[in-house]
């Protein structure tokens, strides 16, 4: 009987290889920056995501089916023997008669080449289609980065404004020691710096779920960055009609839609070639024991298409190329659609945020000072000065919720018309 190892010394052993494997993953995980701008997020989506990794791996497995398709057909090599078994043979005194015939199948109607072409272009629109998943993993990858952009922002302005507010608090306890404010006073700004202080807690935690998000849309175990640079627009032009040129290049979906159309014609084609039977060349000898003789043997094999003339094979590709063809023609007005919506979308709030920060936050410093004085100055409550600090606060964060709105439209829009990728490796304004 064969010992076993016990449950215990089992569960020992995964756990130490389950270690083993975190200890990897934080190793590789070291040489991930702590703080990363846009740029190098894209190098990092690129070269070190497991994400995308996964993705590119149907570029091989398109690969192998060019290895595939080149590889010619084996010979067949055949042996037969002929032992008397009753009677006697008449023709002369041996017992036996052996045969050798080797068969060569020659595809002279260009299969091979039919085939290996089918299976480049393959490759093609599988390399366009891996593009354009890439493309869609960026899009991704760049919103979660300016939600953390803006979520680091949100942090700043609300502990700012708790900074200011227990500023204002220590204003008024003074001025409840001098006997010209309540101890009201002092324990309704007291309250009001403590909700304060939960939402930069709750707006902490909420920065550091966004970071692990990242980690997670990239398959990067335990990765937390930082984004590096400020929330500010990218400058997208609008002009829909150069818009719509370019998607018409540039755009990797429709690029992966275009080399699929061509990869189904290269379908065709492989299946009409292989419509032709293929012949096979036979030669041999056979052979005598008693008394010894050799024969030769030539000839030709022909597979005769009665029944089976690839009518399957071809009305598959006759059906994937109309598929095809429907998905370009699905994936072209799908396009245009959300580009007019994300150029609309786009400039309304362009609209939105000029208006805001012409309206509303070019008057913020006065409406800060003024306050501040009036409370000062006896002319203000507490209320109107708690008021006003609030509105302070709300008005930055409208403002950067205005700006990540802007942002979020312009990535549509770059996402779109098939610029993304380039922006962000090409672009002088990014970091």
């Amino acid at each position: 009987m064969k010992p076993t190892a016990s449950p215990v010394i089992r569960c020992l052993c995964l756990g130490l290889a389950l270690a083993a494997s975190q200890l990897a993953i934080a190793v590789e995980n070291l040489q991930l920056p702590n703080t990363v701008t846009i740029r190098q997020l894209l190098q990092i989506v690129r070269e070190k995501s497991s994400r995308y990794a996964a993705i590119r791996t149907r570029i091989e497995t398109a690969k192998a089916e060019v290895t595939a398709a080149g590889v010619l057909p084996n010979p067949r090599f055949s042996y037969g023997r002929y032992d008397l078994t009753s009677r006697r043979n008449t023709m002369y005194d041996g017992r036996a008669q052996e045969g050798v015939t080797l068969e060569i199948p020659v595809q002279i109607a260009g299969q091979r080449s039919a085939r290996l072409n089918a299976a480049e272009r393959l490759v093609e629109a599988t390399e366009a289609g891996v593009e354009a998943d890439f493309a869609v993993l960026a899009r991704e990858s760049w919103s979660l980065f300016i939600q953390l952009l803006a979520g680091q922002e949100r942090v700043t302005v609300l502990d700012n404004a708790f900074q200011d507010l227990d500023r204002l608090r220590k204003i008024v306890a003074g001025r409840e020691q001098a006997g010209s404010a309540s101890a009201y006073d002092v324990l309704r700004i007291s309250v009001e710096a403590k909700n304060l202080e939960t939402r930069l807690e709750n707006a902490r935690s909420e920065l550091a779920g966004t970071a692990g998000d990242l980690g997670v849309a990239l398959g990067l175990a335990g990765w937390k960055p930082q984004a590096s640079g400020k929330l500010t627009p990218l400058g997208v032009p609008t002009d829909i009609r150069t818009l719509w040129d370019r998607a018409q290049t540039l755009n990797p979906e429709l690029e992966a839609a275009r080399r699929g159309e061509i990869a189904a014609d290269a379908s065709i084609e492989r299946a009409r070639r292989e419509r032709w039977p293929t012949p096979s060349l036979l030669v041999g000898n056979a052979f005598t024991d008693k008394p010894y003789g050799m024969t030769s043997f030539a000839g030709v094999s022909v597979e005769l298409p009665l029944f089976d003339r690839g009518q399957g094979g071809m009305a598959r590709a006759s059906a994937e190329k109309q598929a095809a063809i429907l998905e370009r023609q699905l994936i072209a007005s799908r396009t245009q659609v959300e580009l007019e919506r994300a150029n609309e979308l786009l400039t309304r709030r362009r609209e939105s945020l000029a208006k805001f920060e012409r309206e509303v936050l070019g008057h913020l410093p006065t409406l800060e000072q003024m306050a501040e004085n009036a409370y000062r100055l006896g002319k203000g409550s507490l209320l109107e000065l708690l008021d006003a600090n609030r509105s302070r606060t709300e008005i930055r964060l409208s403002h950067l919720d205005l700006l990540q709105a802007e942002t979020e439209a312009e990535l549509d829009l770059l996402k779109a018309s098939g610029l993304l990728v380039s922006t962000m490796e090409e672009s002088p304004q990014l970091p």
